[in-house]
């Protein structure tokens, strides 16, 4: 142990008087370690470990899968009246909850923000055993059907809108007109099942019963929500699949009954779906730490490559040192000591560093990232991840120890140390040369070409046309705040105020009735006449001045006046894809549609499409398929505006909160979102992805790059007495870079070739999982990415050989630099 110790302190004092070798190995594993620790503790909390809450194999979501007379889903979402049968019948579950997602503004507070807010029934918390920061959670007080107006906040919510306030328990809140008294704050470390978006976060937590869901929909299996929520605790000795079968037939019958006297829904039924909270609150993103933990796994082993040549390098540098000591009775085994006690502080500075950055990481992908992947607000420096930096720490060390020593004659030590030192350098040898050439090659052609098939797909749908403008416009969503609710004819006469006062801004160039098409669509139910066929087109209420604004083309008939949205006439105006799925010339203009307790709708109008990122049809998980969308006039009582703000304006939520007070108090704003913002969140996977996969790609070809210098530059180096003597003799600059490649032709094929038996190899054996990856149309990216690669390899191979052939012959025969 003491000699250990000794070693370490001469490794320390040799490596002093190397700073540049020690910066190039820590810099470069410091900065990859880091990357997979990141990665390593982000694949074990997705992977492995169990959620925070007690008995989690027993604890499922049952999901409402709504099927149409082809057996086909068309969507998964509850009805109001059938969840609450569903929660009523304790049909499988010892206990359950339901839960209603929303967003409302706290009309008590000084700046009205806009919050997450959950209407949950009292199990929740008592299912996921939440924990308190003060004050008490949901009890049998906040029941279904007990109306008690009360609120629970998030820690963060306690924190961030009332100052950690010492007697919050003693204030009250107001949403929607309503005054809740404040019972409890969730502890810091509550993690809320992500069964929403990922990323949303609940900041105030209100009883199931003061839901905005209307009298009316309350009563109605037609009225589907997909922010209706069931989780239950499964019956002991109950499996997953008997669940399904039990509540199948219990909710598709009730369903089947509460639409009986409609002949839209004739032979649809209900099949309940029942998944475990965490497949739920992880979906898809396995498969994505999976792809990420392969990356960065690829990128370590192109730093330990290139690692390999600085220790190959350094120990060369070591020989006569290292003959000394086997002179002195050393032997191979105190020599590999000698070595490990090295790369064990290089390795140990370089795992510090790899720390250091992990925590970085984790930061930026909880900032960045939360709306991607679940989880990450968990991250942090845990047993797991010291745990693998220590592993790694000794497996790094060792390998580079060992990989020193072996290149190592051990009989040629004290030869070595008797001649002059010329001739008897230590030479690694071809075999071992052409491997790391060739994993190296390997190496990247295969991240690289994954990067590049990621990229592509990500790029494509960035820059798909949208087929409307985003540029200057916003959607400002209004807040009502009493009751009872203001007769139509109020309502109108306000809405029309609020416009006039809005144009009256000197920011706003034009507004309309309506929603930024990225703000999302409803759903009708329509059947065409002459054959009864149903549809089911995505639904917007507009009105006049909707289309212009947003600049979407009327390719044919005629747009909707003033007097249809004030008398409310049943018209229509629909887009390509829906006018050709009613008829294949796509000639609809003055056909008519019936809608389930509603007059006929009229045609008048077709629009050019437009291609939301991330939207399918209804029914259809196809991004590919063509949408149908259909708009309808709205009844000028509509909350909803689309302002056309001038270049380089602006308005606050502030600025218009006071416009609004000034024609009605009860009215706020709820939201004010820029289409631009909007539109960067929906392609913010996209975007994530582009951003990664090219800084994984340049980086790829960094390390790639700077690996096979080092390789073929040592090489090269070896052979310079040969290159001189060739030029001396009369060999031409391009004899001597022919010579160069094709002695190293044959490893970088053979690192091109084992990359194309890796991949098909890999997705011969996972095809499956692999196939919306992996297509033909690739092929022509795989040949860039070898070409790219050749290319990279071909120009590692000249310049090393530059500084040779653009200098006199004699340089290189007498050994100058």
């Amino acid at each position: 142990m003491h000699l250990f110790a000794y070693q370490l302190k001469q490794a320390f004092l040799s490596l002093k008087q190397k700073p540049g070798f020690v910066f190039s190995i820590v810099s470069t594993m410091g900065i990859t370690l880091g990357a997979l620790l990141c990665v390593l503790t982000l694949a074990y909390l997705l992977l492995i470990e169990p959620l925070p809450y007690p008995e989690q194999d027993r604890l499922f979501v049952a999901e409402h899968k709504v099927l149409g007379d082809k057996k086909e889903t068309k969507t998964v979402a509850y009805s109001y009246a059938g969840l609450v049968h569903l929660y009523k019948s304790k049909v499988a579950f010892e206990k359950a909850t339901i839960m209603y997602y929303d967003q409302d503004v706290i009309l008590s507070h000084l700046s009205q923000p806009l919050v997450n807010t959950t209407y949950a029934t009292p199990e929740l918390h008592q299912l996921l055993a939440s924990t308190m920061a003060t004050g008490r959670m949901f009890a049998a007080s906040e029941a279904l059907d007990t109306n008690n107006p009360v609120a629970m906040l998030s820690y963060n919510t306690w924190q961030n809108k009332y100052d950690g306030s010492v007697d919050i328990l003693e204030q009250k809140m107001n949403i929607r007109g309503v005054s809740y008294r404040i019972i409890g704050v969730l502890a810091e470390n509550f993690v809320e099942p992500t069964l929403a978006e990922i990323g949303r976060e609940t900041q105030v937590w209100l009883p199931w019963d003061y839901n905005q869901t209307d009298q009316v929909s309350r009563k109605s299996f037609l009225s589907i929500k997909g922010n209706f929520k069931f989780i239950g605790q499964l019956k002991k000795g109950l499996s997953q699949s008997q669940a399904q079968q039990l509540l199948t037939p219990l909710v598709s019958e009730r369903w089947q009954e509460g639409v009986a006297d409609m002949e839209f829904f004739k032979d649809w039924s209900i099949e309940m779906r029942v998944s475990s909270v965490k497949d739920v609150m992880l979906g898809e993103s396995e498969s994505i730490a999976l792809m990420l933990l392969a990356g960065v796994i690829g990128l370590v082993l192109i730093a330990c490559a290139n690692i390999s040549n600085l220790f190959i390098a350094r120990t060369a540098e070591k020989q006569r040192q290292m003959a000394i000591q086997a002179a002195i009775g050393a032997t191979k085994k105190q020599l590999f000591k000698g070595m490990f006690a090295e790369t064990s502080l290089l390795m140990l500075m370089s795992i510090i560093l790899a720390l250091i950055l992990a925590k970085g990481g984790f930061y930026l992908m909880q900032k960045y990232l939360g709306a991607v992947l679940p989880r990450v607000n968990e991250l942090s420096l845990n047993q797991i991840t010291l745990s693998c930096a220590a592993l790694i720490t000794i497996i790094f060390a060792l390998f580079f120890a060992k990989l020193s020593t072996r290149i190592i004659n051990y009989c040629e030590l004290n030869a070595s140390l008797q001649s002059s030192g010329k001739g008897s350098g230590l030479r690694v040898s071809t075999k071992t040369r052409q491997v790391l050439i060739a994993s190296q090659v390997a190496l990247a052609t295969l991240l690289v070409f994954a990067n590049f098939s990621l990229l592509k797909d990500a790029v494509k749908t960035i820059n798909t046309p949208i087929g409307f403008t985003t540029n200057n416009i916003s959607t400002l969503t209004l807040n009502f705040s009493s009751n009872p609710l203001s007769s139509e004819e109020e309502v109108i006469a306000i809405m029309a105020e609020i416009i006039e006062k809005l144009k009256t801004l000197p920011q706003v160039e034009a507004i309309a009735h309506g929603s930024s098409p990225l703000d999302g669509f409803g759903i009708k139910l329509l059947t065409k006449l002459d054959n009864n066929e149903g549809h089911s087109p995505y639904l917007k209420r507009i009105d006049h001045r909707y289309f212009k604004l947003i600049e979407q083309p009327l390719l044919q008939g005629e747009n909707f006046t003033k007097l249809d949205s004030r008398d409310n006439n049943y018209l229509m105006i629909v887009n390509q894809a829906f006018a050709k799925q009613l008829t294949p010339d796509g000639d609809v203009v003055g056909m008519r549609l019936v809608s389930i307790n509603e007059p006929e709708f009229k045609i008048i109008g077709i629009v050019k499409d437009i291609a939301i990122p991330g939207d399918t049809p209804f029914g259809s998980d196809d991004v590919a398929a063509p949408i149908p969308r259909a708009y309808v006039p709205d009844n000028l009582n509509d909350n909803k505006f689309i302002l056309k703000i001038k270049a380089d304006q602006s308005i606050s939520r502030q600025q218009l909160g006071k416009l609004l007070a000034e024609v009605d108090a009860r009215y706020s704003v709820f939201s004010f979102k820029s289409a631009d913002d909007m539109l960067t969140q929906s392609l913010f996977t996209q975007i994530t992805t582009a951003v990664t996969t090219t800084a994984l790609t340049l980086i790829t070809f960094f390390l790639a790059g700077i690996g096979l210098y080092g390789i073929l530059s040592y090489s090269t180096q070896m052979r310079r007495f040969e290159i001189g003597t060739r030029m001396a003799i009369g060999a031409k600059r391009g004899d001597l870079i022919l010579l160069i490649i094709k002695d190293n032709v044959k490893p970088i094929v053979f690192g091109l070739l084992l990359s194309l038996v890796i991949l098909l190899s890999v997705y011969f054996f996972f095809s499956v999982e692999l196939s919306s990856y992996i297509t033909a149309q690739l092929a022509p990216l795989f040949l860039v990415t070898l070409v790219l690669i050749s290319t990279l390899s071909l120009l590692a191979c000249y310049l090393p050989l530059r500084r040779f052939i653009n200098s006199p012959a004699i340089n290189s025969l007498r050994g100058n630099e």
